[in-house]
């Protein structure tokens, strides 16, 4: 369970010439169990739990357990289970999970998926804003319809408050006109998913909030009645601009946006949307590609979210990528957390070569690696993988 001896508590920094001259060339998991969809948070005393909870924090995506979202704790170079009263802290405890989730219920649009895919808990991220700690997370309902949804507390490891889903689902003709109709109706419900938040400031100096989720749409696929040709509907990431009370509860503002969709390259689908604002620029992270095999990757694209606009897409990593030290594939859903000037820990779901979904069902690991926006003379730049430029052979 160790992690990077270089990695420092969260009132310290480290420096891209640090990460060089303390390599790790094979990344080790940062916890022996499976981890998807990894979320690293970083708390300080002034954060909503105080000096008692200040650090880094790591959550995952939790499948058919009768708990969601365990947290797991940066203790003394280690990243530890939270204990609290004997038991391994999670965010939705055994006996308290929220009553409209999903207790095996079949997705209308994919009714043979497994069991582990129907009970899905997925994405789990945490923004701290207005003294609050708001959990965004996706959650399938009783009807089978994964649904972006939201909690808040006052303190990480305190009592969450389930706010319920957001009514931000859409009906598969918005994304795919000619779509024949199917098992699940002429023109069903579309997952919603991978909820992240992200802020910018506009002209006039206010801070606007926005929620990026994902169209599920390749969840649901059919063959063209015409050409037989198998079909998929688009992905398109959207972004809902929104307020939040001082009680918690979200009020959108107007109808979402299509941020950007999936192309020919992305192989049915982006997904695992996370903003970074660095360098005066705003730089969008994201997955695609099958996430239970090599195929799944990550891009990076610069974004103006008030514009609603992305633009330089390019590949960031892949299954190719020597930051993976030969050892793993599949790179994909990052977090990030800030470690010094343009110097970011990145925190992402991997599988060791060999093992993949169809055959071993889900072993996806979290690793760390990281992204600089700086050079070795500290001149800003655009982002790269510190352990693949730098990595020996």
């Amino acid at each position: 369970m160790n992690t990077p001896s270089f990695d420092l508590p969260s009132d310290e920094s480290r420096t891209l010439q640090d990460i060089i001259a303390n390599p790790q060339p094979v990344p080790e998991p940062l916890v022996h169990e499976t981890l998807p969809d990894p979320f690293v948070l970083r708390l300080d005393a002034r954060s909503p739990g105080g000096a008692r909870t200040a650090g880094l924090w790591l959550v995952a995506t939790t499948n058919d357990q009768p708990f969601a979202f365990r947290l797991y704790r940066f203790v003394g170079g280690t990243w530890v289970p939270h204990i609290v009263d004997g038991q391994h802290r999670a965010i939705f405890p055994e006996g308290k999970l929220p009553a409209w989730w999903n207790a095996g219920e079949l997705d209308p649009l994919s009714p043979g998926l497994p069991r582990d895919l129907v009970v899905a808990r997925w994405a789990p991220e945490i923004d701290v804003r207005n003294g609050l700690l708001t959990l965004h997370y996706t959650a399938r309902d009783r009807a089978g319809i994964l649904r972006s949804a939201y909690a808040t507390a006052t303190a990480i490891d305190g009592e969450w408050a389930d706010h319920g889903f957001l009514d931000i689902n859409v009906r598969v003709k918005e994304l795919a006109p000619d779509y024949p109709g199917g098992p699940a109706g002429e023109n069903p419900v579309i997952g919603m998913i991978d909820g992240h938040v992200a802020a910018t400031v506009d002209a006039e100096g206010k801070e606007r909030t926005f929620l990026l989720t994902k169209v599920d749409g390749n969840g649901l696929q059919w063959k063209d009645l015409v050409t037989q040709e198998h079909r998929k509907a688009p992905t398109p990431i959207l972004s809902h601009e929104f307020k939040q009370e001082a009680g918690g509860r979200i009020t959108l503002l107007g109808p979402a946006k299509v941020l950007f969709t999936n192309g020919l390259h992305h192989d049915g689908l982006v997904e695992g949307q996370f903003i970074v604002h660095e360098n005066g620029q705003s730089y969008l992270f994201y997955s695609a590609g099958f996430f239970g095999n090599s195929e799944y990757r990550t891009y990076v694209a610069k974004v103006d979210l008030l514009a609603n606009e992305v633009t330089d897409e390019r590949l960031l990593i892949d299954s190719e990528s020597p930051a993976l030290g030969g050892h793993w594939n599949g790179p994909g859903h990052p977090s990030f957390v800030r470690m010094g000037e343009g110097l970011y820990a990145m925190y992402l779901h991997v599988w060791r070569n060999g093992t993949d979904y169809g055959k071993d069902g889900d072993q996806r690991r979290a690793i760390q690696r990281h992204v600089a926006f700086r050079d070795l003379e500290g001149r800003p730049c655009e982002p790269f993988v510190v352990e693949e430029r730098f990595s020996r052979p």
